[in-house]
């Protein structure tokens, strides 16, 4: 009965650290800018209102099936550890792999005082 349970444990762990539907598992590293137009959406996803969208570098598109549009992140803020969820719709050229940009709302939930303006910065991402 311990070996099982012991056995299901040790199953439970690895699959809850298994990213089978992440496209590209890791933590990313670089910097948090704003979107620079909303109205680009290169995945065609539909946002609410209270959903945050976000760019990423194109080189995500690659190999093109294991594109994560519509897959969502959390984003941290390293300046003051503030994290957003963001769905990604877009992908930048001038990008690096780390870079994300968001939609002005995730900037402001990132920022200490709600500013979007201080929502920019050194940061980290990772797909959910």
């Amino acid at each position: 009965m311990h070996f099982s349970t012991l056995l299901l444990t040790a199953f439970a762990a690895t699959a809850a650290y298994a990213c089978t539907s992440c496209p590209h598992p890791g933590t990313f590293s670089g910097n948090i800018a704003g979107y620079p137009s909303a109205t680009e959406n290169y995945c065609g996803v539909t946002l609410t209102s209270s959903q945050v969208g976000a760019s990423i570098s194109n080189s995500f598109l690659d190999p093109p099936d294991e594109s994560p549009c519509g897959e969502a992140i959390t984003v941290t803020l390293t300046s003051d550890g503030k994290t957003t969820q963001a769905i990604v719709v877009n992908f930048g050229n001038s990008l690096s792999v780390g870079d994300v940009n968001l939609t002005t709302n995730g900037l402001a939930a990132l920022a200490p005082d709600s500013d979007p303006n201080h929502g920019t910065g050194p940061g980290s991402w990772t797909f959910n």
